[in-house]
């Protein structure tokens, strides 16, 4: 009432004064109206999206826009014009690489921007690298010549790796930050694969959660860079164990009664078979020390009526600092019932004593390494002693090029103080407090060593590479040293980096004091050295590029019942390696793998606890979300200031996939995650065909499944 009392003797008054009564008595009315319904008083406020973040050549895609207390918009960027306050846009993708829409609102107070990014990626993949390039990658050789694998030889062994000081024992995880970057030269195929200076967390008994940098495109499909691994195995290496969203090791789709894995982000999707990818079009800063990612794992207390320990990932990135998936607690507890008959288990049990637990029950051992698994093929025997074969790739824009950073200790103690202050609502700082360790030692020995092996009339020769490169550490940073005097030594070095020629010396190895006996004795051990190619002929291994296809389940299927879907719709994403995800939203209790704890443990997980887990992962997310940001200015989850820094400076956080980046459906927000049901690549490169699933691996069904659980509770 008071407002509507001045507004009529404003109006009175301009009456009083004016010349057009009746003009000035239509602005003020349409100023009420204004003041009514709040238009042009406020700065414009911009919703401006994509329908996706990676696109086909000749696709087509839609921008979406609002805005609130603008008169008017216009584009420019990779579109232009004048544009309504709200509306659509449909665009056909041309360009490879990323295209930036920009817009503009303005208003009577003042103008808002904001723009969208889409990347345009290749329909093929590049002859050459045998991967998905960016776009701005240099020119690859188009005229190269094919070779097979030398009959009789093979590829053994691969970089040195790092130990730093141990972690807690019993602890509550590790993280370490790694810098990404391309690993391989000529891309792998089917059955190839090598892990990058990964971390290996074991418990008091049976259990291992693995991961790091991982190439293998059987399962994460064509990507430039490396993903980031993040899994873990509760019976050590049962192939029913679930490391994948669903499927087991060697890709075994498995019932419902061994689902495990959980989704926790509810900003960044879980692809199987890749986890974490990287963007390739991403500014790589190979000049400053290039991209990293911090990553780990850790456990929270999210108070189990039996005490025992959620463990979950961690990742600090460009887009997202967070968990990203974890275990359902009784997942590390299982035991494959053939090894308490033939007696395993029992050896494992005399073996740790009373010190015996798993990661649910006691927590993780001391862990002090990061190490190398190098297993890729493609030899050919260009002349009596010089080989051309895959050698490890580095950085190589400067003489040192730092590789690792910061491996942290999680406590029990520090842990269990987080979680309860994350549960009461109380937690002002995100970072998971962690101690900060240094690396003290490189270790190799002759059975690791990177090493050429071939069958001559029956027996085993073994030619020892010798690189142009030093693994070295300096407290808590791991590099690599390039061992370059001059422009020519540099030519050869960025030429044999990722593939190059060696040459069989007639020197023996000497093998290194307390090598076993297998190598001390052996009579063909011989050193060798890199050369430039011997005739000046381009070549690249013969590849056979087929990905690995998760399919969704059949939910009519009794081992499937889990991953029913009701009214929830299905969303859609496009990869960045060509691949199409499939996701649908769940309440976080509500998602296949908690309906299998339920299912397995109904004792443990009645409506009262579940209620409570909900509750704390309401506070996790809300958490998140307040914390995680787009190119955050301080460390978020992940520290990486608590130590000597490359160079003295911050690290170049790296992108995820644009493609794995999901937001929240209205009133979705808090409490619910996106679980991916299928990853589907083009069916020309699917080995695994195209449909549903119509049933699990018969050693992983229902009707195998194991609830045998160790006896130390």
């Amino acid at each position: 009432m008071p407002v509507l009392l001045i507004l009529m003797c404003l109006i009175l008054s301009s009456i009083a004064v004016k010349a057009d009564p009746a003009e000035q008595f239509l602005n003020l009315l349409n100023s009420v109206v204004a003041l009514k319904s709040g238009e042009h008083l406020s700065p414009p406020q911009i919703t401006f999206s994509a329908s996706t973040a990676n696109v086909m050549p000749n696709q087509e895609f839609e921008l979406r826009w609002q805005s609130k207390y603008a008169r008017g918009c216009s584009a420019s960027g990779a579109w232009q014009g004048d544009k309504e306050t709200s509306g659509t846009h449909k665009v056909v993708s041309t360009d490879a690489g990323p295209q930036t829409f920009q817009l503009i609102c303005f208003g009577d107070e003042g103008s808002e921007s904001a723009e969208v990014v889409v990347i345009g990626i290749s329909e093929g993949l590049d002859e050459w690298s045998g991967t998905k390039v960016p776009s701005y990658m240099d020119r690859t050789p188009t005229e190269f010549e094919l070779f097979d694998n030398s009959a009789g030889i093979s590829m053994a062994g691969g970089p040195e790796g790092l130990e730093h000081q141990p972690t807690d024992s019993p602890g509550a995880g590790k993280f370490i930050f790694i810098r990404v970057h391309q690993a391989s030269k000529h891309g792998l195929e089917w059955g190839e694969q090598f892990g990058w200076f990964g971390s290996w967390l074991s418990s008091f008994g049976v259990n291992s959660i693995e991961g790091g940098l991982w190439q293998n495109p059987k399962t994460a499909g064509p990507y430039f860079y490396p993903t980031l691994h993040l899994a873990g195995v509760g019976d050590t290496y049962h192939a029913c164990s679930d490391v994948q969203m669903g499927s087991g090791m060697y890709e075994r789709i498995v019932g419902d009664r061994w689902l495990a894995m959980i989704q926790v982000s509810n900003q960044v999707l879980t692809i199987p078979g890749s986890n974490i990818a990287f963007d390739m079009e991403q500014t790589a800063y190979e000049d400053d020390n290039g991209i990293w990612t911090g990553w780990g794992w850790s456990y929270l207390d999210l108070q189990h009526p039996r005490d025992f320990k959620f463990w979950m990932s961690f990742v600090e990135t460009q887009d997202y600092q967070g968990p990203i998936n974890g275990y359902v607690p009784e997942y590390f507890n299982w035991v494959d019932p053939e090894k308490i008959a033939e007696g395993s288990f029992g050896d494992t049990l005399d073996r740790y004593g009373d010190e015996f637990g798993t990661f649910a029950t006691r927590g993780a051992k001391a862990n002090w390494g990061n190490a190398n698994e190098f297993y890729v093929t493609g030899t050919l025997k260009v002349a009596d002693d010089i080989f051309y074969t895959p050698l490890p790739r580095f950085p190589i824009k400067k003489d040192r090029e730092y590789l690792l950073a910061h491996p942290q200790s999680i406590s029990q103690s520090a842990i269990g103080k987080y979680s309860r202050e994350l549960r009461e609502g109380s937690l002002e700082n995100s970072l998971i407090p962690t101690e900060n360790k240094e690396f003290f030692n490189v270790y190799q020995s002759t059975h690791q060593r990177l090493k050429i092996i071939e069958d001559l009339g029956g027996e085993e020769h073994r030619y020892m590479v010798l690189p142009n490169w030093e693994i070295g550490f300096e407290d808590g940073l791991g590099f690599v040293d390039w061992d370059i005097k001059d422009n020519e030594e540099r030519k050869l070095a960025e030429e044999s980096n990722g593939y190059g020629y060696v040459r069989k010396l007639a020197t023996k190895w000497q093998v290194e004091a307390g090598a076993s006996d297998f190598y001390l004795n052996h009579p063909h051990q011989y050193e060798t050295e890199i050369v430039k190619s011997p005739d000046g002929i381009v070549r690249k291994p013969r590849k056979t590029h087929t990905f690995f296809s998760y399919k969704e389940r059949d939910t009519s299927h009794p081992d499937f019942v889990n991953w029913e879907i009701g009214d929830r719709p299905r969303h859609q994403t496009l990869l960045q390696n060509g691949a199409v995800a499939t996701y649908v939203w769940y309440k976080f209790i509500d998602q296949p793998a908690i309906k299998t704890a339920i299912q397995n443990h109904p004792e443990t997980y009645k409506p009262a606890y579940l209620d409570a887990l909900q509750t704390h992962i309401e506070a996790l997310h809300r958490l998140t979300n307040r914390s995680s940001r787009r190119s955050p200015d301080e460390p978020v989850f992940l520290n990486y200031r608590g130590a000597a820094t490359p160079d003295n400076k911050d690290f170049h956080l790296a992108k995820i996939d644009p493609g794995q980046l999901v937001s929240s459906p209205e009133g979705f927000e808090v409490g619910y995650v996106p679980v991916v049901i299928s990853v589907m690549h083009p069916e020309e490169v699917s080995n695994n065909g195209i449909g549903l699933q119509g049933e699990p691996d018969t050693p992983c069904s229902n009707t195998d499944w194991t609830d045998t659980y160790h006896p130390d509770f």
